[in-house]
């Protein structure tokens, strides 16, 4: 069958003759991005290239304040680069770790095992891979400029078998003879029910096969299961966000026998494997999460996450939605949150207030009547290196939050009739047929 006759469908879209315009910007969903892929038909703009924030846009959800894209495409159109062998299109690569998981790997659905895959979804991950094509990504702006891929992120994409000699950054306009573009199955705050109607398929099976099918390295044979982890944030820079004091967690967990874990000092491999072997997990809430989607954790495993944000409870939901089908751990959110947004309005940057002694009642049934002498010299660490990076105004902020929770009753917990209501609402929740 010639190029030209090759069909498309929902999952994969065949486009010939098109412009990659990687730097234009554009708003989507009120999210500033950039990138588009240009053809020169009737509509211009290849939808289908659009990242999914909830569902596939329509076109005229984009907003431009640079000016329409049909007078850069035609600006670049006969002076473009030309790319002639078959390309694919992997969307957009971004420069935090977090959301790099959470919605980078969206449209490499098809490098999974073919085991697992079935009817439309089979036939399109085994023309990706006849193909043996490059695969080019847009790097919208995040947090720098850079346009070079992170150690993480190959290692994260190594993992799902997309090796780096496969990778292409767009960073200039290009001009392809043929690509193609699979579906993105996963958005940030996606709408399943409406992606699978759109797309024909169960789009969340999609993303669980190939993130469970991860080539991570099995344990060593006769590696005893870790009991009890604690994945602290204690280690991280002052300027990410953090609970106010949250280094004395480290000292009180250890005496419970949990093993304090700093994933940013070990590779990634390191943390899934640790992950999958623990029968008792306990997470800061943050991007850490995201690994649990690479793991196999033992049947009955418990996760329970504290949270340093209510943002916390909207990433742990979208969490729990790609976790694998079968063996889902017991989940519990530990809420002890007083105040936010004290040193940023940045949730992801902000040291945040929280009842340090519910927290510690809640993760191991009582809290200290006094502080270790390992709590108060990291207490006391932790704050000369707080003072020092702080500025007036984000002090004035942490001492008023402080002053104002040491002046009012913590909320009252909630009864215990209410407590198994919402235990049985969450059971109802995770529970799948």
């Amino acid at each position: 069958m010639p190029p030209s006759d090759l069909p498309s469908t929902a999952l994969l879209h065949h486009v010939e003759h098109c412009l990659a315009l990687p730097t234009f910007p554009f708003f989507l969903d009120g999210r500033e991005t950039e990138g588009l892929i240009w053809h020169p038909s009737r509509e211009g703009l290849v939808r289908e290239a659009l990242p999914i924030i909830r569902t596939l846009p329509p076109s005229e959800a984009l907003r431009w304040e640079a000016g329409e894209p049909r007078a850069e495409a035609q600006r670049w159109w006969d002076g473009a680069e030309r790319v002639e062998a078959p390309a694919i299109f992997g969307g957009c690569l971004i420069r935090h770790f977090g959301h790099f998981i959470h919605e980078s790997l969206a449209r490499l659905w098809w490098l999974a095992p073919e085991e697992g895959l079935e009817g439309a979804a089979k036939e399109a991950s085994a023309t990706l891979r006849e193909l043996e094509a490059d695969v080019y990504f847009f790097m919208p702006k995040w947090l720098d400029q850079g346009k070079d891929l992170l150690p993480y992120m190959e290692e994260i994409l190594a993992l799902i078998r997309l090796p780096a000699r496969r990778i292409r950054i767009l960073e200039r306009p290009l001009r392809f003879r043929q690509l193609w573009i699979p579906a993105c199955v996963w958005g940030f705050a996606s709408n399943a029910a409406v992606l699978d109607q759109q797309l024909g398929c169960d789009s969340r099976a999609l993303m669980r096969h190939l993130l469970a099918s991860a080539d991570t390295a099995p344990a060593p044979e006769g590696e005893p299961p870790v009991e009890k982890v604690y994945v602290t944030r204690s280690g991280l820079p002052v300027s990410l966000g953090r609970l106010l004091g949250d280094v004395v967690l480290d000292p009180v967990l250890e005496a419970r026998g949990y093993q304090v874990f700093h994933p940013e000092r070990v590779s990634l491999a390191e943390q899934i494997s640790l992950y999958s072997r623990a029968n008792d997990l306990i997470f800061m809430d943050g991007s850490s999460l995201y690994l649990l989607w690479f793991t196999k954790l033992p049947a009955g495993a418990r996760v329970r996450v504290i949270l340093r944000r209510r943002q916390g409870r909207w990433m742990c939901e979208k969490v729990r939605e790609l976790l694998p089908d079968a063996g889902h751990p017991r989940w519990e959110l530990v809420d002890a949150l007083r105040g936010e947004s004290l040193t940023s309005t940045r949730d992801w940057e902000s040291h945040n207030l929280a009842d340090l002694a519910e927290l510690s009642r809640q993760l191991v049934g009582e809290a200290p009547t006094a502080l270790p002498e390992a709590a108060t010299e990291a207490l006391a660490a932790y704050t000369r290196g707080l003072v020092e990076e702080s500025t007036p105004e984000q002090l004035a902020r942490m001492l008023q939050a402080l002053m104002g929770a040491l002046a009012t009753r913590p909320p009252k917990p909630p009864s215990r009739r209410i407590r198994a209501y919402r235990k049985a609402r969450e059971l109802l929740t995770s529970w799948r047929p």
